[in-house]
């Protein structure tokens, strides 16, 4: 079992909550100043959280062969809001951010959704 320690599986739950309510209040409009700077600071968090998966959990579920159809999308979808996110701050042209905007709404949300199928116990998947 590649299951990560409580502290972590909780920092990691938060951080993406977080993520998770701040990106979608931010989409509806709602106080953006603050909500930005929140999801600005767990995107932070969640970077280094994320170094620390990458050095055990992942390396570990990869050599187990266990999870890849929910953990490589994931990994996929994470590299992508990385990389979106750095594209809405750097960005130049305005149709590229805008792309890199709505892409970052919508697989933020789905990644909502796909990281629950991926924390689900192993014997619930069969």
């Amino acid at each position: 079992m590649n299951r990560l320690h409580p502290a972590h599986r909780a920092l990691l739950y938060t951080i993406i909550v977080v993520l998770f309510l701040s990106g979608a209040l931010w989409e509806a409009g709602i106080a953006r100043t603050l909500l930005i700077k929140v999801h600005g600071a767990a995107a932070m968090a969640s970077l280094i959280v994320l170094g620390s998966l990458l050095a055990r959990h992942v390396a570990a579920g990869w050599q187990a062969r266990t999870n890849r159809a929910s953990g490589i999308p994931l990994l996929a979808g994470l590299l992508w809001l990385i990389v979106s996110g750095y594209l809405l701050y750097y960005a130049g042209d305005e149709a590229l951010r805008a792309y890199a905007a709505q892409s970052h709404f919508w697989i933020g949300l789905a990644l909502g959704i796909l990281f629950a199928v991926h924390q689900r116990p192993r014997y619930d998947r069969r």
